[in-house]
């Protein structure tokens, strides 16, 4: 299991499965089946690392690293700790059982599922990925999804209620992008180890300080003020998928148009994606 690229298996099996899915047309039975099979794989694959896990350990597991972009600090990373494995659990328990809530669903099935399985792969890669151009890929890849799902498949009022989710949720993805970038043109660095590392010496908020006050606004601003400039972007995009007030106004249309399974991962699982981000 140590050599194991299990991470990246786990998170690739649902987007491997979902295209093979939407290439089914018609071939309900099959869509239906082998969308559950790739579920109830991906959960099978999540205990086994839950297994593999030492609990013991403080350090990040399973870990897997290769340069990606290196000009630009972009590296494919992935591991878990604690968290990320109950982030991961839940994403892999959750997604079978909203396929079963939703298994006689009859418009395009093949598609239906495949989204499905998509947004799951997004989930996976969100909560494994430890670089943020690699992580942010992850993050948005779970928005397109859940838009579509809500959107075709959704109640009488699915079209407003998409929208909302979808304008809302990418106001935050913006905001936490430009703030992303503004601590990479400081620091040079994407990988969120080394940047916590960075926080908790003090360098992070000298480097937004030094590097970055005279390109905001005209004007120069102090370590705290930039810290907080910065805070501010990737607060908004976490408050937006939470979501707290007053950034929570797209929920209760979203989750009462969905389709039941649709509403059983974004109550269950997206949801939390903001918490993790928090954390």
């Amino acid at each position: 299991m140590s050599e194991l690229p299990i991470l990246t298996i786990i998170t690739l099996l649902p987007l491997i499965s979902g295209i093979i899915i939407a290439g089914l047309g018609e071939n309900q039975k099959l869509a239906r089946r082998l969308a559950l099979f790739s579920g109830f794989t991906s959960l099978a694959l999540a205990v086994a690392l839950w297994r593999s896990f030492n609990p013991a350990s403080a350090e990040l597991q399973f870990v897997e690293k290769h340069e990606w972009i290196p000009t630009l600090g972009v590296n494919y990373f992935v591991a878990v700790d604690g968290l990320g494995l109950l982030m991961v659990l839940l994403t892999a328990l959750i997604t079978p059982m909203a396929m079963l809530a939703t298994w006689r669903v009859e418009k395009s099935p093949s598609l239906f599922f495949s989204l499905m399985l998509f947004l799951q792969a997004g989930l996976f890669g969100a909560f494994t990925a430890l670089n943020f151009f690699h992580w942010f890929v992850f993050w948005e890849l779970s928005l397109i999804p859940a838009f579509f799902l809500v959107r075709i498949w959704g109640g009488i009022q699915r079209g407003p209620a998409a929208t909302q989710f979808f304008v809302y949720t990418m106001v935050g993805s913006v905001a936490m992008l430009l703030a992303f970038l503004a601590i990479f043109l400081a620091t040079g660095k994407f990988d969120f180890p080394e940047l916590a590392a960075m926080a908790h010496n003090g360098s992070l908020n000298e480097a937004l300080a030094g590097k970055l006050s005279w390109h905001l606004f005209g004007m120069e601003f102090t370590a705290r003020q930039m810290t907080l400039v910065v805070f501010g972007g990737v607060l908004l995009g976490f408050a937006v998928k939470v979501p707290l007030m007053p950034f929570h106004t797209w929920l209760p249309a979203t989750y009462a148009e969905a389709p039941s399974g649709v509403t059983m991962l974004l109550t269950g699982v997206m949801s939390k994606m903001g918490v993790y981000g928090f954390l």
